[in-house]
């Protein structure tokens, strides 16, 4: 949870940054639950296409809503997403899955788990904006750690350097992202995949793969842009 007693300083500047820390974690939680429930960022859009008897199309969360929450890009939601995301976790808790035809999809929504409430309760919309301010957290296991938290950062840290080199350059982005990755050298194909998707989706790079992308971002900035490139550790400016 997030404490908001103000320190000596700016209030606004204060709150605002409890709140950008908030939103961080939240889009973390949301990630963590998705993923375990195997989910992707438009199976509750699917969900709700297929079945509106149970999730009115109205009421569902957008694949791209969805996502934009993950990566911490909704800086003022609409009331309507805590709903969404309220409604979207009661027909879970009551098991109400509707008329789904896809095989694939049925499996996913069937599988999948709400978030609860250590008394059973699911949340409701009220629990999921709490949680959005930092003043609820998720249910251990999903709940991001520290390595999480400290991996997002990482994360966007090096598609913002990538995404500015490729700029800088002019080096096609998916040419500049095999480069990365000849920088790397041999790896296998889930680290492949986790750095692509870290460098095109903002996909949260594996807490173990953080090094791994480091190394080979900061590599091929130094062979492409080395004005670019940051100090390594050890080697800054005194």
């Amino acid at each position: 949870m997030i404490p908001y007693g103000f320190p000596i300083g700016n209030p606004v500047q204060s709150l605002q940054h409890k709140l950008d820390a908030a939103r961080v974690q939240f889009g973390q939680f949301l990630r963590n639950w998705r993923k375990s429930n195997g989910w992707s960022v438009t199976t509750a859009q699917d969900w709700a296409k297929a079945a509106p008897a149970v999730i009115p199309w109205p009421l569902r969360v957008a694949g791209g809503q969805w996502g934009n929450i993950e990566n911490g890009k909704v800086t003022q939601p609409q009331p309507s997403t805590f709903i969404q995301l309220g409604v979207l976790n009661e027909c879970l808790a009551q098991q109400e899955r509707g008329a789904i035809k896809d095989k694939l999809l049925r499996q996913r929504v069937d599988q999948a788990q709400p978030v609860l409430h250590p008394d059973g309760r699911p949340w409701g919309a009220e629990d999921w904006f709490a949680c959005y301010i930092g003043k609820l957290e998720g249910p251990e296991g999903l709940w991001p750690c520290q390595e999480d938290l400290d991996a997002e950062a990482e994360t966007k840290r090096l598609r913002s350097l990538f995404d500015q080199v490729v700029e800088h350059t002019g080096i096609r982005p998916v040419s500049a992202a095999m480069q990365v990755l000849r920088q790397a050298g041999d790896l296998p194909m889930e680290q492949v995949m986790a750095i692509e998707n870290a460098l095109f989706a903002g996909e949260r790079l594996p807490v173990l793969v953080v090094p791994i992308a480091r190394t080979a971002v900061h590599g091929w900035v130094r062979a492409v842009a080395s004005e670019l490139a940051p100090a390594e550790e050890g080697q800054e400016a005194a």
